[in-house]
């Protein structure tokens, strides 16, 4: 069996890993609490039937757009200077920035002892800029390494080093956080073939799927270890009633919701001064749909951090109606299955297809756009890291020559 067959199996055997992680996440946000209400503990459930039908029949079409019979071509592994000068360079860069990443989530949390959770300011951007530039360096090495001739430590040794500030950060923040550096990591992981799925790895798996969800709301004080206290923290992270009470919404006097997060992070709204708004003090913010939502409901912070949350559902629904829901979930199951194939490659821009996915799986709490409004910006500056590696190298191979060179003449009689 060639390499770029076995390469082609662990794709498809990512593919599954993905598509039930995502229907286990619709499970979470979507259906979950409604069975809990009126199977566990017989409380009236406000999420309609006919809602709850929705919201399957949504699963399912994208479950279809996701299938989609489609042949990716096989690419033949080879050993190529620039990627391998890139990884090295991402790998240096991701150590670098550990230091300044983890004393800033350190001195994060201890300002925010004692304080309620939601209550603070928003994280300084500066932080925000830090954390997600070693991110986005810590996934470009492990979407480009190749273990095997590198060997297992550095590749434990980058996903540690990524995980430890978001830990700390998630730790009186949003899960969330956390998930941004472990799931992108295990998707690449299992992509790439470095996992293989067992009774053991699925144990593990669950293990730390309860930590992320449990660990940093019981450390930011929410009651989570009763049986109603539970039901409770489950219920609150439900988005179909807010599909269901959002319906219709008026948008008079806002953009198109659904295409502002698409582009939020391509076309410069703030300074344009078009389709922003101010929320939690923040002025000249993109007006997506969970920032329109939370305005409407200032009063209800059970989604988000940052208020109410969103459903990729009502996103679409509120540009086209159930024809929209349905169509566009079969186009997003679609991408994500390309984003799949694409994890599974040796790539720089692996780790930016992992990060989308990761986005996708908290779509059924979140607006649509999320999960795709960063391609561009980190497509760019992924080219930029190319290109400086490239001119770097380029000079340095000049100058090694120009040095032999010069020697040749000194020694020449």
């Amino acid at each position: 069996m060639n390499d770029a067959t076995q390469t082609l199996r662990k794709r498809i055997r990512g593919k599954w890993f993905f598509l039930w992680t995502f229907v286990f996440s619709c499970f979470l946000f979507w259906w979950l609490p409604s069975i809990l209400f009126r199977y566990v503990v017989h409380w009236p459930d406000n999420v309609e039937v006919s809602t709850i039908w929705i919201s399957v029949a949504a699963a399912l079409i994208f479950a279809g757009g996701y299938l989609v019979p489609w042949r990716q071509r096989p690419v033949n592994p080879r050993r190529e200077p620039t990627m391998d000068a890139c990884c090295s360079f991402a790998y240096h860069a991701t150590l670098l920035l550990f230091v300044p990443a983890v004393l800033a989530a350190v001195q994060l949390w201890f300002s925010r002892t004692g304080t309620v959770y939601g209550s603070g300011p928003p994280i300084p951007r500066p932080y925000q800029a830090l954390w997600y530039t070693h991110l986005f360096f810590g996934f470009m090495f492990l979407g480009s390494a190749e273990p095997h001739r590198i060997g297992w430590r550095p590749v434990i040794t980058a996903s540690i080093l990524l995980t430890l500030p978001r830990l700390i950060v998630s730790l009186h923040g949003s899960r969330f956080f956390l998930a941004q550096a472990v799931v992108p990591a295990l998707l690449i992981a299992y992509g790439r073939g470095w996992m293989r799925f067992s009774f053991k790895r699925f144990v593990q798996l669950a293990l730390a799927a309860l930590f992320l969800v449990f660990v940093p709301s019981i450390t930011r004080g929410d009651a989570v270890l009763g049986q109603q206290d539970s039901i409770r923290f489950f219920a609150a992270g439900s988005s179909l009633q807010l599909f269901q009470d959002n319906m219709d919404l008026d948008l008079a006097g806002h953009c198109p919701p659904l295409l502002v997060s698409l582009t939020a992070k391509t076309i410069p709204y703030g300074p344009l001064g078009v389709c922003t708004l101010e929320i939690s003090g923040l002025k000249n913010m993109p007006a997506t749909l969970g920032r329109i939502l939370t305005i409407n409901d200032p009063t209800t912070l059970d989604g988000t951090v940052a208020g109410t949350g969103s459903n990729y559902l009502l996103d679409l629904y509120l540009a086209g109606g159930l024809a929209a829901v349905y169509s566009g979930s079969a186009l997003f199951g679609f991408s994500c299955r390309l984003f799949v194939g694409w994890v599974g490659r040796r790539s720089l821009f692996s780790g930016i297809w992992a990060e989308c996915l990761t986005r996708a799986l908290f779509a059924p709490r979140n607006d649509l756009g999320y999960v795709y409004e960063r391609i561009p910006s980190l497509v760019l500056a992924t080219l930029l890291v190319v290109f400086a590696v490239w001119v770097a190298r380029l000079l340095r191979i000049e100058y090694g020559r120009s040095v032999w060179s010069g020697r040749t003449l000194e020694s020449a009689p």
